[in-house]
């Protein structure tokens, strides 16, 4: 398991666990951002924020915020590379 921020760009990862705090969690469950739920990571250039595509949405979370929310990454594709960005190519 790792955090959300230190998934590098074109990783596909599923959230596991959110932090425990009222205000954050319920922003990022607002977000999309719900236990199970596969998330892309479509940047993350180590600082600044983290855009993701959850859901079909693109999402910004500050880094703090990213740090926080624990996530499994996922496997690649037959193609070699994450789903999320075979799906991207797929559609070009």
């Amino acid at each position: 398991m790792s955090t959300l921020a230190h998934l590098p760009e074109k990783s596909l990862a599923r959230v596991v666990a959110l932090p425990h705090g009222r205000g954050l969690a319920s922003r990022l469950i607002a977000l999309g951002l719900t236990p199970g739920s596969e998330v892309c990571v479509l940047q993350n250039r180590g600082r600044g924020p983290i855009i993701v595509e959850v859901h079909g949405a693109r999402v910004a979370l500050g880094r703090g915020q990213a740090e926080k929310v624990l996530v499994e990454h996922e496997l690649e594709s037959d193609l070699g590379v994450p789903d999320c960005v075979a799906e991207e190519h797929a559609a070009e």
